[in-house]
């Protein structure tokens, strides 16, 4: 539901750690209006994302369309750069993210899980129940918007049911590992060609109005 770059660059000793863990990899299956899997990869304490999407999506008043593709996220000199590549064609779209100087100052006297537990309250989220899933106990959240996500104590998402509208997605981890290396390939750019985009020219050309 989500979350999430270049080749390994250096985080800044100043660069806020995003996570309480050092790195862990989860693979998801996804089931319902999304079907395929996901997987995640989180390194310097979620100063580095790499995700990959293989999804079939359906919708209702569009059809079956298809995503193949990943997204790498990375922190340099206290700005969040994300990469998004289309693996159909090999290109990408580079841009900052907009919300991240906000993010970074709402770190400030907080450790990871503080923050990552206030993110999801300030979301409305409120712990509603325990389970297993995988193997792990997780903590159930649940959101005003139909969306249910259970996490771990150290902030691993184990589970995200989302139903919303005409829409349900169930997306379940099958594999979690905190010790695993980088995924051969996965946080690797190499031969992508790439565009850098303005974030905010993007969103306001889409909300002009078609002349």
């Amino acid at each position: 539901m989500a979350a999430s770059i270049f080749a390994a660059l250096p985080a800044s000793a100043q660069d806020p750690a995003l996570h309480p863990l050092e790195k862990y990899y989860v693979k998801y299956k996804a089931e319902g209006n999304a079907t395929g899997e996901k997987i995640q990869f989180s390194q310097d304490y979620g100063r580095k994302i790499c995700l990959k999407e293989n999804l079939q999506i359906t919708m209702p008043e569009i059809g079956s369309v298809k995503r193949n593709e990943k997204m790498v996220s990375w922190i340099e000199n206290g700005e969040r750069w994300i990469v998004v590549v289309n693996l159909d064609d090999n290109t990408g779209t580079k841009f900052k993210d907009p919300t991240f100087a906000k993010i970074s100052e709402s770190l400030k006297g907080k450790d990871p899980k503080q923050f990552n537990q206030q993110q999801l309250m300030s979301m409305g989220g409120t712990v509603t129940g325990k389970k297993t899933v995988s193997g792990e106990q997780c903590s159930t959240w649940s959101f005003p918007q139909g969306i249910e996500m259970c996490i771990t104590d150290d902030f691993i998402m184990l589970e995200t049911v989302a139903n919303v509208q005409d829409l349900k997605v169930h997306e379940t981890a099958v594999e979690v590992n905190r010790s695993s290396s980088e995924p051969a390939g996965l946080c690797d750019l190499t031969g992508v060609t790439i565009t850098e985009r303005d974030i905010n020219q993007m969103m306001q050309q889409q909300q002009a109005p078609q002349q």
